[in-house]
Order: C-alpha cells, then structure tokens, then sequence
C-alpha cells in the first residue's frame, strides 16, 4: 500500500444511491396488495399513471384507477356511486355524454382485457378531502383505509 504524500486527498465517502435496475416506488410498494392510482388535475391526468398501473397489475397488485373528473358527474344515476363524491365509471356509464375521459379510459381498459372501473371524484374543494365517514359502506371504507400509496412515509 502506498502512503500518501502531502498533497494527496483524504479517502472519497460512498454515497448511498439507488441501482439503476430498482425502482425506488417499486421497491416502495413491493409488500403492497392493493394500490390507488389517482389524476388530480382534472381531465385525462389518469392516463399519465397508466404505464405505473398496468405495470403494478403484471406484478399481480390490486390497482384502482380514478381521476379528478371535469366530466358532469351529477347527473349519474344514485347507483353509479360508489361513495360520497365518488363515482365508480364503467364503459358503459353516461353514454349521452360525449367528453368522458374516464369512461374512455374504461372502455379501453375493457377492450384490453382488464379491470375496467375509473373512479371518479368531482371537483369540490378540499372540504371534502376528509377520510371516510360512518356514512360510508364498511366494504367501501375499508377498502380505502387498506389502499397503498407511494407517499405513506414509514
């Protein structure tokens, strides 16, 4: 081992980072069963999250889709809801309505062979941004205190 002389530099720390092959929010959700995808700018957000979606579903996860939704909403029949503020869309949902992104995206989503139910919430201000109430379904509360999201910190 050579010494170091008076002008050498002290030895380089590693630092810790991430290979190149792991995907950090994959990682993140590895232990994860069920799993929300969610646009929140309003209108075809939800498309942009496909890719990390349909990669989840290959790896065997239970993923939802749903989206802040500029679409008429309140106009849905009462059994098109699946919650307070949240409307469970189907290909078939609203068909005289012709701008529906998250009807679009359910019916491709139908066509390609998997699940095909786009949540949809309507604009209404964080008011109603409030984790469930008694009001809601047990089926439907737990199911949402049970979603996975990248965010939750450890």
């Amino acid at each position: 081992m050579k010494s170091r002389g008076a002008g050498a530099s002290a030895p380089r720390t590693m630092i810790a980072m991430t290979a190149l092959h792991t995907n950090p929010l994959f990682a993140r959700l590895a232990d994860a069963e069920r799993i929300l995808v969610a646009g929140a700018g309003g209108g075809f957000d939800i498309y942009a999250g496909l890719p990390l979606a349909l990669s989840l579903l290959h790896q065997g996860k239970e993923v939802h889709l749903a989206n802040l939704s500029f679409s008429s909403l309140a106009g849905l029949p009462v059994d098109e809801w699946a919650a307070p503020d949240v409307a469970a869309v189907t290909p078939r949902t609203a068909p005289h309505q012709a701008y529906f992104p998250e009807r679009t995206l359910a019916r491709w989503l139908e066509t390609h062979g998997y699940p095909a139910t786009v949540y949809a919430f309507p604009r209404s201000g964080c008011s109603r941004c409030a984790p469930p109430t008694a009001s809601w379904s047990t089926s439907t509360a737990s199911t949402r205190s049970s979603w996975s999201t990248a965010a939750r910190t450890s």
